[in-house]
């Protein structure tokens, strides 16, 4: 009986330690999870993008990083206006690698971002984020930005985003 105890203690052992070693490659994707997201404002024109509730704040730790304007629709005067999710993307392979899509303005290294969406799947992990404060455009223009993240799930995400506050 005790060798069979031991024999079951042996084997559970290997199994958290197999599990435990998958996930070491990312260590983010448990902590991705209980980010905290953000809401933003978008019933009237004078708040749009504004972060009515702030949850997690990201630092963007790369340079001239892409995203778009945020932007906002609405079918006629009667309907409610919705967000357009629009966003400028950024495919990190397993390498750090690195692909951007278009975007209306570059973000700098040290720019905050608040998390509007997270998903995690098997083959990648997306972050869908907010700048925390209006960016100035070439025209003088100051607008919000929204960029998507899509990692590879073995790249260490803090290379490219820290976590500045968790509220």
């Amino acid at each position: 009986m005790y060798r069979i105890m031991l024999f079951l203690l042996a084997a559970t052992m290997a199994f958290v330690m197999s599990v435990a070693t998958g996930y070491a490659s990312s260590p983010d994707r448990e902590t991705l999870l209980r980010f905290k997201l953000s809401r933003i404002a978008g019933p009237s024109a004078s708040a749009d993008g504004h972060v009515t509730k702030k949850g997690t704040v990201l630092l963007l730790e790369a340079d001239a990083i892409p995203a778009k304007e945020l932007r906002f629709v609405q079918a006629n005067t009667k309907s409610p206006r919705f967000h357009v999710a629009d966003y400028a993307r950024v495919e990190v392979d397993r390498e750090g690698q690195f692909t951007v899509g278009p975007g209306d303005m570059v973000l700098p290294r040290g720019t905050r971002l608040v998390i509007l969406d997270v998903k995690v799947d098997a083959d990648q992990v997306r972050l869908l984020t907010h700048t925390l404060e209006l960016v100035c455009l070439p025209d003088g223009k100051a607008v919000y930005g929204c960029t998507e993240f899509v990692f590879d799930p073995s790249t260490r995400i803090d290379r490219w985003l820290t976590v500045a506050s968790a509220t």
